[in-house]
């Protein structure tokens, strides 16, 4: 009970405040309140760790600004794309398209296992690198160089192909 209270007088007073943050943040009314909404959640989930009195909106400010931060890394990282932008559909020959893949694929089985598995996690099945870090039961930071090496000894295959 005192969690939703001190919740409700320290920090929700503010939604109005943030909600104008966010929209400056995403340039996207939607995304803001996405943003704003998953700020407020992860506030609350430790509200434990946010000490009554001091400044709530600093706090706030921090979660939401990381939050958006670590979106726009994800977003780089797999990027999406409009339907809009898109003219005309592409022609794909099916046999070449498959032969490519099937070339791309006998690649990657040539590189160290431990990196393979990085590389067809982030690349192919489009996991976050903490979701491949749960996955595989590594540090992040492991994941994050054995990716590096997977890249780097990839394009070394690659060359040898071409």
């Amino acid at each position: 009970m005192i969690k939703n209270k001190v919740f409700l007088e320290e920090i929700y007073i503010h939604y109005d405040y943030f909600l104008n943050i966010a929209k400056k943040m995403t340039q996207n009314e939607f995304d803001a309140e996405d943003l704003l909404q998953d700020s407020l959640i992860r506030a609350y989930k430790f509200i434990d760790s946010f000490e009554p009195g001091t400044n709530s909106k600093a706090w706030l400010y921090r979660i939401m600004k990381n939050l958006f931060i670590n979106f726009n890394r994800k977003k780089q990282a797999h990027p999406s794309y409009s339907l809009e932008t898109v003219t005309h559909e592409p022609s794909v020959n099916e046999t070449q398209s498959s032969l490519q893949y099937y070339e791309v694929m006998k690649l990657i089985e040539s590189i160290k296992d431990e990196y393979r598995q990085v590389i067809i996690l982030f690349h192919l099945e489009e996991f976050s690198l903490l979701e491949i870090s749960k996955e595989l039961k590594w540090p992040l930071g492991t994941v994050k160089s054995r990716l590096h090496r997977a890249r780097k000894e990839f394009r070394k295959v690659l060359e040898v192909a071409i």
